[in-house]
């Protein structure tokens, strides 16, 4: 009798207990519902007691803490409308968490019921609420960026896009907003990725905007330059023949030293490219490369500055400083080629210079075939390092050779300025 009794006193008490949840799960949507003051605060805390308890599993619930969230953001987005004052940053936190809540009640209200069968009650009003919030996404998404909070922006605009990609929303594809939107905010959540310093996110957001189409060669560089510091040679020479494949052919703006801009072809993977055989030691493989990129775009003069350093490489000094004066006659300023061809000179000169002291021990002799056979080469080197120095004042080499050369040269008043200019 009493285990009878006691049992009785238990399932009224659970029925106590899921009256009262249900209850807080009303009293909070009434609250959210009022039609001239909605109480959010006390509709929020009554729905998260309810959330905390037996209605943790009840798809109801969770509907409701969601709809109090979309209630508030559009009771703040139409006072906007007017031009009066809004609580933006509480918008923006009222889009992200009705978007979770909304999507743990869409994966209860999916679950089958006893018999078997899956009788939706509030995915139409959590489809027509999410595509509704399609600009709120995106305006949070560029209050965040311009806030710099950079994964908060990401994780908004990523909302936006998961929208689409989610299978109850499947149905409302005809009524989403246009590819061409989608493929501008998943080249702005890359950039939000790419800010936050996180390597894995970054790459999976560029890869993810990799194809469509919306300022694909900029995501082509995105994605090499992280394929650089992850120093994957394998997707690196991957992803620069894809690149050099779609935009060889691209013309695109570039600017000398002076300021002043010319086009030419895309030249970043192919360039790339080459350096990574040089590196390799793969010269031929190079070579082949490199001139069918300077038959595709003979009048740029990156190009002959690259192959003029590859024809260094392989020991043709008077190819590369034909290749290098090339490069300097379709730009005068070219700080690089006009820099490289001073190098030449003066390493030359070095060379000499080491050869002679190992060969001659006498004074007055090696002083002798020094005038006769460095000096000159110091000569050649030095108008091309002081342009050079002149175009690109920071570059360190230039100053390192700059002074050796107005040493041997006995430039006193030169010596001092550079070494100046070096902190000596």
């Amino acid at each position: 009798m009493k285990k009878t009794l006691l049992t009785a006193s238990l399932l009224l008490l659970s029925a106590t207990l899921s009256f009262g949840q249900k209850a807080l799960v009303e009293q909070a949507w009434s609250l959210a519902k009022k039609a001239e003051k909605p109480d959010f605060k006390a509709a929020r805390n009554t729905i998260q007691e309810a959330l905390a308890g037996e209605s943790a599993e009840d798809v109801k619930a969770w509907y409701v803490a969601g709809n109090i969230e979309q209630r508030f953001f559009e009771k703040e987005n139409e006072q906007a409308q007017f031009g009066m004052a809004v609580k933006e940053a509480e918008m923006d936190l009222a889009l992200e968490n009705g978007y979770k809540y909304y999507r743990k009640a869409v994966a209860l209200d999916t679950l089958p019921n006893a018999k078997g069968k899956v009788k939706p009650k509030y995915i139409k009003n959590i489809q027509k609420d999410l595509l509704a919030n399609s600009d709120g996404y995106i305006n949070a998404g560029v209050r965040y960026f311009n806030a710099q909070e950079y994964m908060k922006a990401y994780e908004m605009w990523n909302i936006f896009i998961e929208i689409r990609d989610l299978p109850f929303m499947a149905s409302m594809a005809k009524q989403m907003p246009a590819d061409s939107i989608y493929a501008m905010l998943e080249y702005n959540a890359a950039l939000a990725a790419l800010n936050t310093g996180d390597r894995d996110l970054t790459l999976k957001a560029l890869l993810r905007a990799k194809g469509n189409g919306y300022e694909q060669n900029n995501v082509y560089k995105f994605i090499v330059g992280q394929y650089e510091i992850a120093q994957d040679t394998a997707n690196l020479v991957s992803i620069l023949n894809e690149g050099n494949e779609l935009f060889s052919n691209l013309d695109v703006v570039a600017t000398r030293p002076d300021g002043t801009t010319f086009t030419q072809k895309e030249n970043y993977y192919s360039i790339r490219l080459i350096n990574l055989y040089i590196a390799a030691n793969e010269y031929e493989k190079a070579v082949n490369f490199l001139n069918e990129v300077v038959a595709n775009d003979p009048e740029n003069p990156e190009l002959w500055n690259v192959k003029g350093q590859l024809l260094e490489a392989q020991g043709d000094i008077d190819g590369a400083i034909d290749c290098f004066k090339k490069a300097i006659d379709m730009n005068p300023n070219f700080a690089l080629a006009i820099g490289n061809i001073g190098r030449v000179y003066y390493n030359q000169g070095v060379g000499k210079d080491l050869e002679l002291s190992e060969k001659i021990t006498n004074t007055t002799e090696f002083n002798a075939a020094k005038e006769a056979e460095v000096l000159p080469l110091y000569r050649k080197a030095l108008p091309y390092l002081e342009k050079a120095h002149q175009l690109d004042p920071n570059e360190r080499d230039h100053m390192v050779a700059l002074r050796t050369i107005y040493y041997n040269l006995n430039d006193a008043k030169n010596l001092k300025l550079i070494e100046m200019e070096m902190g000596f």
